[in-house]
């Protein structure tokens, strides 16, 4: 599956764009919450809500019957989670989320705790049985989402992802990108500030757009995110 994704995203212009956003408040607010949420889940939310926002977020290239843009109606977000293989071996797993927009914080984190703790064969149902396919037949399973129909490649493999490597203090700006964008964040330092790159196809996304979709992401952070935790 990872091999397939790298060729996959070989035909995707990516670019990233960077910024440090405050979320000390943030941290604050998730340390006091008498439930332990993820920073996956936060971001996951304000990602969401940023779709509103900016519909760019909600768009995806498709190449055929002819090049064109299609509009999601939903963010629909793809994870990638390192998982404990039932061989014994260690692999990793995709697992999608849909309409962010509309999920509160709790939904979000049940759902992302199934995806991590969850058994294999349920969470990854889908992508088990494309690995048992031929690679041609894989490859051709691949190129029909990329470049076929904008909604069935927002369905079944999304508009956004979460790749992050926070966990041990480690930044991924560079993973491959599949998607019409994806977020890597570093661990928030002392002073609450958090290193977020924004991955974009340079087909749906510009510069400014990324731009703004980072300050809205950190609005929405420090805004309605510290809200629900704070209700919690």
């Amino acid at each position: 599956m990872v091999l397939d994704i790298c060729a996959a995203a070989r035909s995707v212009p990516s670019f990233p764009v960077e910024r440090s956003l405050k979320l000390g408040e943030v941290a604050a607010a998730r340390q006091a919450a008498s439930l332990r949420l993820s920073w996956v889940t936060l971001f996951l939310r304000a990602y969401g809500l940023a779709g509103i926002d900016i519909p760019e977020l909600r768009q995806v290239y498709s190449k055929y019957p002819w090049p064109r843009i299609y509009e999601h109606p939903w963010s629909v977000a793809s994870l990638s989670i390192h998982r404990d293989d039932p061989d014994g071996g260690k692999r990793l797993i995709w697992a999608r989320i849909d309409a962010l927009e509309d999920k509160p914080l709790l939904e979000i984190q049940r759902l992302l705790h199934h995806a991590v703790h969850g058994p294999i064969e349920d969470v990854f149902k889908n992508g088990l049985k494309l690995e048992c396919l031929p690679t041609p037949l894989r490859r051709l399973s691949w190129w029909l989402c990329m470049n076929w129909q904008g909604r069935q490649k927002a369905k079944k493999i999304g508009t956004c992802s979460v790749s992050t490597l926070a966990s041990v203090d480690t930044l991924n700006r560079g993973h491959p990108l599949i998607m019409t964008s994806s977020i890597a964040y570093s661990r928030c330092d002392e002073a609450g500030d958090c290193l977020v790159t924004l991955l974009c196809d340079h087909r749906v996304l510009d510069g400014i757009l990324a731009a703004q979709a980072l300050h809205r992401i950190e609005y929405h952070l420090t805004h309605q995110v510290v809200d629900e935790l704070k209700s919690l």
